[in-house]
């Protein structure tokens, strides 16, 4: 690269909140009482068929230290998550989490038949991570509608996603009913009350992911949409150490927050990091609040300030996973 740049001082600048590492630190860094050492620059997204050894060794070379990866219900097993965990670390990387595809089960997240099926399904497939020595998971309480998009536009050249709120149905489809607030937050407990004893006994850390995009959708509501939501879900655990939240710095920049121009992120970074319940970070950006429109931008191109949240996270000592794109 130029100017004596490598792509992997390129990526491992993103954990200095700037766009590219000096040889030695500005002048105006003396004195921070913050630091982004101990956080792990790693990506998400990443499909167990993916994990060849040229996607392996091209991530490393990137600067990539932790993944975060995914598997299908089928390939869920205890030896598929050994072979997965042998494989990442074999290429000099680690992992961070592994998702199963049934993360956001309808059956379990709606309350419909077949729940305590898929339940029984997560509960093992928690004991299978704990033996395998893989102590995160994510699970949500979402996708049941337009999978955060209602359409594309073009960001810097990028094909990046679009969200137009008027483009959504709030009226339940043919055939289905309306899930009210209320009913939503019970079917949670219902399934947390479950799983969390397991996940313990497992020592495998249970990390909620926040609705994507924060609005209700075909009658469905979305609870996990604010600040006050994710303490209520911290209070149901009785502060767990094992149940957290994954911090997509961008969905919560498309929450709207109490005055609807959005949540105050580096005020819940303090509150919900300095108590350890952060357990990763998606360093995404987007354009504004999910209301009237929103789409996706590069991280220095939205509206919420990303140095301020790598400095809050630095505050409170967040030494995680810090997830990008690479």
């Amino acid at each position: 690269m130029k100017n004596g740049f490598s792509r992997r001082r390129f990526a491992q600048s993103v954990l200095a909140g700037a766009a590219l590492l000096p040889a030695a630190p500005p002048s105006w860094a003396a004195g921070n009482k913050w630091s982004a050492t101990g956080m792990k620059l790693g990506v998400g997204g990443q499909r167990s068929e993916m994990l060849t050894d040229d996607h392996l060794n091209y991530l490393k070379q990137m600067g990539v230290e932790y993944l975060e990866v995914s598997v299908v219900a089928a390939q869920s097993g205890y030896d598929n998550l050994v072979a997965i965990k042998r494989k990442v670390e074999s290429a000099g990387l680690k992992l961070n989490n592994i998702i199963v595809d049934t993360y956001n089960s309808p059956e379990f997240t709606l309350g419909l038949p077949g729940r305590d099926k898929e339940i029984a399904f997560f509960q093992n497939f928690l004991k299978d991570l704990g033996k395998a020595g893989v102590d995160t998971t994510t699970y949500a309480w979402d996708m049941l509608g337009p999978g955060g998009s209602t359409g594309r536009t073009t960001t810097r050249g990028c094909d990046t996603r679009l969200f137009e709120y008027g483009q959504v149905s709030q009226k339940p489809g043919e055939g289905e009913r309306a899930h009210t607030e209320e009913e939503m937050w019970a079917n949670y407990e219902y399934f947390i009350r479950k799983v969390l004893p397991v996940a313990e006994a497992a020592k495998v850390r249970l990390q909620l992911h926040p609705n994507d995009p924060p609005v209700d959708y075909m009658g469905v509501a979305r609870i996990f949409k604010s600040r006050q939501a994710f303490r209520r879900v911290l209070e149901i655990a009785n502060y767990s150490p094992y149940s957290g939240l994954l911090l997509c710095v961008g969905c919560w920049s498309e929450m709207l927050g109490p005055d609807g121009k959005g949540e105050d992120i580096v005020e819940a970074i303090h509150e919900f990091g300095s108590r350890g319940h952060i357990f990763t970070v998606h360093y995404r950006n987007v354009s504004s609040p999910a209301v009237p429109n929103f789409h996706e931008t590069f991280p220095d191109g939205g509206y919420t300030n990303m140095y301020k949240i790598m400095r809050a996270l630095g505050e409170v000592h967040y030494n995680g996973m810090l997830s990008i794109r690479p």
